[in-house]
């Protein structure tokens, strides 16, 4: 037990070094934008143009890992919709916010550290297979739907066409697309900018894991503590176990694939929970809500799961 939770803890403490430097304002609040523009923008592409550049497309994705995850995950958006729209009387387009914070986790900032230390460097593959869908198929899924459940939305096309344009302009996505492009056709990087682009790829996660624990300290608890354990039980608990049951006895993966596959779905979500409310101005007080306590009690359920996982 101990083992493990030591796996996960150096993620943890540089959250909460981000978050204390903030608290005492040795690191100022303005940092954080700073730190999360730079990581946004910059570094995680990097990061992610590198993981797709080196990936081995045979390994990373493997379509049953894929819709043991993805299954989870849109049975998470579903219910976090309906239960908030049924046992929070939430108005449509609240819902879907709601939703979207129980299915948009931190596959990236705090997931990839995770599977490495967790199970190692090889684990990254299949890794990188779920996160290049992640944000594009997550964010096409919310936002039309959000768009549907507007009185007065666009039509299917216009509304398609918003979703792709949104998507497709995010950094993420440029740096996953050109790795998949430079990766399938064969060119090798000139040898100074493969160096280069690793020198930024290795402080794209300490950098974000530090701008999200400063942006921590923005947000507090809010009065909706109900719906918050909820959707923090959708995210934490729900999803992984979807992936798990699938991966594990539907298909019967081998164990790297269930282990990837499970750990990733049990991370907290991320910083775009809050940006999806913010841009539609749905559930800001929930979304920020949900950031403090899911990542506070993904701490130890993610520690749960790893002992599970390690034990098959």
């Amino acid at each position: 037990m101990l083992s493990v939770f030591l796996t996960v803890l150096p993620v943890f403490l540089i959250l909460g070094a981000g978050y204390f430097l903030g608290r005492v304002r040795y690191l100022p609040d303005e940092v954080a934008d700073a730190l999360n523009a730079y990581a946004l923008k910059i570094g995680v592409p990097c990061l992610l143009f590198m993981a797709m550049y080196n990936l081995d497309f045979g390994k990373a994705f493997q379509l049953p890992m894929l819709a043991s995850f993805y299954t989870g995950a849109l049975t998470c958006f579903v219910l976090g919709i309906v239960l908030s729209r049924v046992f929070w009387k939430r108005r449509p387009g609240e819902g879907v916010a709601v939703g979207f914070c129980a299915v948009f986790s931190n596959t990236v900032l705090i997931g990839i550290p995770i599977v490495q230390l967790a199970f190692g460097s090889d684990a990254l593959t299949p890794a990188f297979g779920i996160i290049a869908f992640h944000a594009s198929t997550l964010y096409t899924i919310g936002m039309t739907t959000m768009e549907f459940s507007k009185q007065g939305g666009r039509g299917l096309g216009e509304t398609l066409r918003a979703a792709f344009f949104a998507v497709i302009a995010n950094p993420l996505m440029i740096g996953i697309l050109l790795g998949i492009a430079f990766n399938l056709s064969g060119l090798n990087l000139f040898a100074p900018l493969e160096q280069a682009l690793d020198m930024v790829r290795v402080t794209a996660i300490p950098v974000s894991l530090i701008g999200i624990g400063i942006v921590l300290t923005r947000y507090k608890i809010s009065s909706e503590f109900t719906e918050t354990l909820m959707v923090s039980a959708l995210s934490l608990g729900l999803h992984p176990l979807i992936a798990f049951v699938l991966s594990y006895y539907v298909f019967g993966l081998d164990l790297i694939y269930v282990q990837v596959a499970v750990t990733i779905a049990a991370m907290p979500p991320g910083m775009n929970v809050y940006i999806f409310a913010n841009l539609y101005q749905r559930a800001l007080g929930l979304s920020a809500s949900v950031l403090v306590i899911a990542n506070i009690l993904s701490v130890f359920t993610i520690t749960g799961w790893l002992l599970f996982l390690q034990s098959l």
